[in-house]
Order: C-alpha cells, then structure tokens, then sequence
C-alpha cells in the first residue's frame, strides 16, 4: 500500500508538471525521451520499455533513489503517449534487439542484462555465468572477471556508464577492504607503520584513517576534540597513494575554511587553495591547479557547477549538520556535488530528530536508508493524531550505518585525552538585577496562566525569557545604561587564580557579543592581554587573532562568542570559562572542546557561572537529559526509544516547569495550536528539553539591541524578531 500511494503521488506530479517532452530517438513509442521542468530548468532522460512500473528508467535522482521503479518524468511521458496510443499497444514491450548491460535501481543496486532472443553461444554462456533467470546479477561470478568476458564475446554489448561506473566501484571497495583489513592487523600487532603524517597518530586515530580511506564514503561522528581533521588528512594521504586522489574538496562553515588552511599546512605538504572574493576571482581561482580547495557552505549554492566541473576526487563536509535539513537550498545544492570518495565530520551527528541523520547520510549514500517514505515509515512511532511519539527498529538502522559509520566518544579513549574537571560556581542575583528580573518574571507568571495565548501573548512570553537571561549576565545588557554584574565580579576575582604562573590562558564564551565586550572591560581594569572573536568578524581578522591568541605569550585570555567559536583549535589554552550555559549541550561540549582535545598535554579546567535561585538553575538540570535519543542511536543496545511529543499545547507547559509556574486550570488547545511546532524531544524531560532547543534558538535572534526598550514599540520589535526567526529555520 505504501509503495503504490508513492507511485500514485508521482504520477500526480507528472499531470501537474506541465514538462516538456522530446523525442531523442528514432522510434515512435519505444525510444529516449528528454524531459525539462520549464519552472526549475532541469533536464533529464528517460528511456521507455513498456508500460508497466520497472520496465524504464530515468536519470533523475529519485529514480535512482526512490526503489520505485518510476519517477514523475517517466509517468510524465507515459502519460503523453498513452493519449496517442491505442489500448492494445500499450501492453506491449520494447524487443530487445542488442544485448546491453545496465544498472537495475531496485530495492538493491544490481548488475542487469538486456539480452536479445538471437545471440552468440558466449554471449549465453556470459548471461548463465553472472546473471540469474531474471538477468540479475546472480553473485556467482567476480567483478573483476566481468568486463574481460564481456570483451570477449562477438557481440557488441552496450554497457552503460553508471553500471560500468558500479563495476569499477566494486572492484575498488573489494580491494580496500582487504587492504583494511592486513591494515587492522597489524595495528593491532603493533607492526603498523603507515607513516602518514609528520606526527603520530594514536591507534585510534590510525583506526579512524583506515576506516574512512577503506570504505570508501563515510561519517565520522566523534566526539569533539578527538581529532577528526588530523585521521581526515591521514586518510586523504592513504587515498592519494592507494588510489591515485589528486584533487580534494573541502566543505566547510565559513569561520572554520582558514582553520583547515592552517591545518593542511601544517600537517601536509600539499598545495592548498581558498575560494574566496567577487565571482570573478573564484573563477579565476577554480582554473588554479590545486590539491587542497577550500571552500564554505553558501559558496556551494553559488558555485556548484564550477566546483562539479573541478571533478574532486574527494569530498569532505565538515560541521555536516549544515545539511541535517533536507529541504533547505544548501542542502540540496550540497547533495549534488560528485566525487568518488566522500568523508562527512560531525560531532553532532543527531540532537533530535532521526530525519536529520537521514539527511546526512544521503549525502553519503542516498541508498543507504532507502526512500524517506520508507525510513520513516519504519523508524517513526506516530500516535492516532499522526503525532511523533517514539522511535522502533533502531537495531536495523544501527545496522544498516554500520559499514559507513565510525563514532567514539571520549570516554572511549579517555586514557589517551588530559583529564578535565567542571566546576558550576554559583553567583547571587544583585538587588538591581532582582527587580527587573522580577518584573519580567511576573509579567511571564501572568501570561502563563491565562487560559489561552494570543499570538502576542507567545510572542511576549519569549521576550520575556530572553530578557530574564540577559539580566542573569548583567543589566547592561537590558538597560544599556548600568551594569550590575556579580558574575562579571566572579571573572575578576577567577582570572588572576586561573592565570597564575606563566604558562595558563583562558578561554571565555558568552552567548551575547555584549557580555564579552563587557568582560573585555574586566580584563582591562586587570591589565590583563587579550583577543576577541565574534561572527561578525572578517576570516583574515579571524586568522590574526587566532594566530596571536596561539604565539603571544603575553595574550592571556581568548573572549569569544558562540558564532564566533566554531571550529577553533585552542589546545595553547588549559581554561574555559563559561560566562553563562548555553541551553543545548552539544554547543556546551563544543566549547570546552576548543580546549580539551587532541594536541592538549595539560589537564583542562572547566568553569560554569550560573546565577542561583533564576532560570540558569532550572534549565542547568535539563541539560543531561536532552543527550537521550544520541544515546540511544549510537551508544545503546535499546531497540526502540519512546518518547512524548512536544505538541503546541505542551510548550508552555514547558515553560512554566522551567520558571516555576503552576499550570492553569484551563487552557485552549485550538489557539495554543498556532505555536510552531518545536522538534520532539526525549523522555524523561521531554517537553522542557523540547522547549530549551526552541527557546536556545529565540534567544539565538532576539538580541539585546532587539529588546532593548520593549514597551514602547513592543509589536514592532517583536514581530521583527519573529521574522528573524522564521528566517533562521527556514535556512
């Protein structure tokens, strides 16, 4: 019933296309046709056979994808030439009259034979050897045998390019595997010596190396600060001299490309280029000859054809979770880049929701999970109202992953990192921050036990978070005129303990650009060098202060921000200050991951300021529980994780529990459902775990410039934010 709901779905597709058609070939019916979307411009061919569902074929990715056996370009030209074409015609088939070897998109890719009634006795002999009675890939024969023997018979057989493409791909994985294997070996002998970068690698990163060169396309999920860059270069080195890569792609955000640069540098002596400028420089630069390109992110949109036509050999996507939306134009763009060889990073390879890791790993291998419709039907536990309430089948999908995927925690390789220890100390609100915090606090308590919310309602319960968050750091981030601060006090009085001797430096993160400026302010009073990184700053400005933050000496302290943070190396630090938490805990982890990881010889000190007795407090508590569904995918042996769904009339509910607040009697589920929908979240706290991720993502637009004097234009402001926000999902 699914499948045939999927089929009948893209034959609707086909009547509302309005493609236009052409005849490629010389036959009426029978033939290759090119089909283009007017509206997308995009061109694909589809070769007719007959009328029935698995009797064609077309180049599109759906087709290739979906196991259906149509797609809405070929039921769009059936559709055209039914309405010319007599009934009893249109149970005919296509006579084979030349023998063709292609690549059958079923359930599994397979090897396929288009045999003629009238051949040779080789060439009949070749279709009993490797073919079953369906002239399917039987598996009796090697791959490596094929091609020969099809040389070899008098026919001319036609073997199109994506199943020679195939031929060649499992050869290749053949080889690699058995190469992986003496490799593992003898790592595990102790008699591995690869050599392959001018620093050692610990076993594990050697494993890591193996792993991703070997297989071919793969995810490395580490932890952070485990050394996924260092095993990428190490496996890129491993493809250049095991088969031949000589040009290599990496995909990176923005803030993160220089980083990369100086990574290659230093641990390779490859060529390494980065696009960067007008359009016309980049594509003066992607005529360069090159080993190393760099490019990020929103250059792919802007530059995929260009990039294509490189022909990389390799493509590495790091911070993969850019893609974790399957309907957002990066991703899409991002997916159709082509290489024969792909190494997806990400230390976050899910936070919530299946579908994300889905999306990466069609990047990977669009086969690997199937068609969505299909994963989702099997993975998915939808209640009665089609509400998300749970996964099943987890052990399916852990198995399916398997040979693409590699994922260690730290605790795993525990013994190989420094030691860390966290410390949360606890600061007072002041008098001058109680009051406002108060006032915001009560305005919240009111608006949340109204029997129902307005769309200004929710909209003021958000602001009024925000503005409770910023007031726990300091009131200059409300008022912009004072500045009360018992955590800035504590960073006074923290710094000097934290620097002393000569060798320590500290990494401070805040969410607010703000409260770094602020903390810049401290570090002044102290006499204290320092270095400030936000996401507002240029990538060559971004490269300086890096580079002096790691030289200096007398540069103590690195402020920074959390757009400002991403993908940083800052291992000459032993010390991350946290000025408050953020609401997610993989932005918390990648934090103290700029400092605690590989290349760190120092036991790392981590320090968390939180306000006591205020929402810091209540959403610290929450943090643990929103590793759930990570853990259960990659970590346990459960075979289903059950779990509520965050549904709109719950997310309020969800923010009372986080500020104290008792539920009202009575609340309006038909208004309360005009809440955007927050992703599921994980028992036990699923709802305030849901709503954190929300909020996380609020507090992410609504800035302190944004807030700053609500009453007087508070529709406006807010609506604007509100807009941002749409924004931000939407990308």
């Amino acid at each position: 019933m699914l499948r045939e709901e999927q089929i009948d779905i893209r034959r609707q597709r086909a009547r509302a296309g309005r493609f236009r058609i052409e005849n490629l070939g010389k036959k009426r019916v029978f033939s290759e046709y090119r089909v283009t979307n007017p509206e997308s411009g995009g061109q694909y061919t589809v070769t007719v056979h007959g009328f029935d569902v698995g009797d064609n074929a077309c180049t599109c990715p759906d087709f290739k994808s979906n196991t259906l056996g149509t797609c809405k370009h070929i039921e769009a030209v059936l559709e055209n030439l039914k309405d010319d074409l007599p009934a009893h015609l249109q149970k005919k088939k296509a006579t084979i009259t030349r023998p063709e070897v292609y690549l059958h998109y079923g359930d599994t890719l397979q090897l396929a034979l288009h045999l003629p009634q009238r051949h040779s006795d080789k060439l009949g002999q070749l279709a009993k050897r490797f073919f079953d009675e369906k002239w399917r890939w039987s598996g009796r024969g090697r791959y490596e045998d094929f091609i020969p023997a099809v040389e070899a018979v008098p026919e001319d057989v036609t073997v199109m390019s994506d199943a020679l493409d195939f031929v060649d791909s499992e050869i290749s994985r053949a080889e690699m595997a058995a190469r992986e294997k003496e490799w593992v070996d003898q790592l595990a002998a102790g008699s591995l010596d690869l050599n392959l970068l001018p620093v050692p690698l610990y076993d594990y990163q050697t494993r890591g190396a193996l792993f991703l060169a070997c297989r071919g396309r793969t995810i490395l999920g580490d932890d952070m600060g485990l050394g996924k860059t260092i095993q990428t270069l190490a496996a890129v080195e491993l493809l250049a001299r095991e088969r031949g890569v000589s040009r290599v792609l990496v995909v990176a955000p923005a803030s993160v490309k220089y980083q990369w640069e100086s990574e290659i540098r230093k641990f390779t002596r490859r060529a390494v280029q980065i696009i960067d400028g007008s359009p016309d420089d980049r594509k003066d630069q992607y005529a360069e000859v090159t080993f190393y390109r760099l490019v990020n992110y929103e250059q792919v949109v802007r530059d995929r054809e260009a990039i294509n036509a490189w022909k990389p050999d390799v493509i590495v996507l790091d911070e993969a979770q850019r893609i974790k939306n399957w309907e957002s134009k990066t991703s899409k763009e991002v997916k159709k880049l082509k290489s024969r060889y792909a190494i997806v990073l990400t230390g976050t390879p899910l936070e919530n929701k299946l579908e994300e890791l889905y999306s990466i790993v069609q990047f990977v291998d669009e086969r690997r999970f199937g068609p969505a419709f299909q994963f989702l039907h099997d993975h998915r536990v939808l209640d009665e109202n089609g509400n998300l309430t749970g996964y099943r089948n987890l052990d399916k999908m852990r198995e399916k992953l398997e040979p693409i995927f590699l994922r260690r925690t730290r605790g795993e390789v525990l013994t190989q990192l420094p030691s860390r220890t966290d410390n949360t100390v606890f600061v007072e609100l002041a008098e001058a921050q109680r009051v406002p915090y108060e006032d915001q606090r009560t305005t919240l308590a009111r608006l949340l036990q109204k029997g129902h919310l307005t769309d200004l309602d929710r909209k003021r319960v958000l602001a009024c978070i925000v503005n409770m968050r910023m007031l726990c750091d300091s009131t200059f981030l409300f008022d912009k005129q004072t500045n009360t601060s018992p955590k800035l006090a504590e960073f006074a009085e923290l710094i000097p303990e934290l620097l002393a001797g000569e060798d320590h430096k500290v990494v401070a993160f805040s969410q607010w650009e703000t409260m770094i400026l602020k903390a810049a302010e401290v570090l002044d009073g102290l006499g204290v060098a320092y270095v400030i990184l936000h996401g507002g700053l240029a990538g060559k400005d971004r490269k300086a202060v890096l580079e002096q933050f790691n030289t200096d000496p007398e540069c103590r302290v690195f402020l920074s921000t959390d757009a400002g943070g991403t993908g940083l190396n800052l291992q000459v630090a032993d010390t991350v200050v946290n000025l408050e938490l953020p609401w997610n805990p993989a932005v918390l982890e990648q934090r103290i991951a700029r400092v605690h990881r590989m290349g760190q010889s120092r036991p790392v000190r981590v320090v968390n300021l939180v306000t006591r007795g205020t929402i810091e407090e209540r959403v610290l508590r929450t943090l643990e529980s929103k590793q759930s569904l990570f853990a259960g995918v990659f970590d346990g042996d459960e075979d289903e994780i059950a779990f509520t769904g965050a549904t709109q009339p719950k997310l309020f509910d969800a923010v009372r529990e986080l500020v104290g607040e008792p539920k009202p009697e009575s609340v309006v589920p038909a208004v309360e459902q005009a809440v955007p929908a927050p992703a599921a979240a994980i028992a036990p706290s699923a709802v305030v775990v849901a709503s954190v991720q929300m909020l996380e993502a609020v507090v992410g637009v609504l800035t302190a410039d944004m807030v700053r004097d609500l009453a007087p234009d508070l529709r406006a402001r807010i609506a604007a934010a509100a807009a941002a926000l749409g924004r931000v999902a939407a990308e």
